[in-house]
């Protein structure tokens, strides 16, 4: 049987985070990347990143194919003390978008963008992000980065046609 579509747009979306290192351009190193992680990241985990999809949306067209939404958020927290939250957040969340467009075999800041998911989806749309902020002596800044995601789908076989 073959790989569900959004099983697929997933591995993608986590290939696509492993670029967030400096090396590639980016304003830091991720080292922790999880899908759907339900507990919190610890200090020694972050910079962190914690990448999900909420809800799935269907459309029929005329011509049998399903048009198919797919929100995603991504969340990403590293440690701050010394600067406003909001500048850290605000870099993380660069770092997220710019990383979600570019592939993973072109994954620097100055490559090409690329908003297919290697021809898996039709668009990935950033929507905005939310700042985050955790208390305590060890703070953390972070962001939550929601996109949708669109692709069509044969409807007998449930697989993505690509872009």
């Amino acid at each position: 049987m073959a790989t569900p579509a959004p099983t697929t747009i997933m591995t993608e979306i986590g290939l696509r985070l492993t670029n967030i290192t400096t090396a590639n351009g980016y304003n830091t190193t991720v080292k922790k990347i999880e899908k759907a992680r339900l507990e919190p990241f610890k200090g020694y985990d972050l910079p962190s990143v914690n990448y999900w999809s909420t809800s799935l949306g269907n459309e029929r067209t005329i011509y049998d194919d399903d048009n198919r939404t797919l929100d995603l958020y991504v969340e990403i927290h590293d440690i701050t003390r010394d600067e406003p939250f909001t500048d850290v957040a605000d870099r993380l969340a660069a770092d997220v978008v710019t990383a979600l467009n570019r592939t993973h075999t072109a994954p620097k800041v100055s490559d090409a963008a690329s908003y297919d998911l290697n021809s898996t989806v039709s668009d990935l749309a950033f929507d905005g992000y939310e700042y985050e902020i955790g208390p305590g002596q060890a703070p953390f800044a972070g962001a939550l980065v929601k996109f949708t995601i669109k692709y069509r789908t044969d409807p007998f076989v449930m697989t993505t046609y690509g872009a």
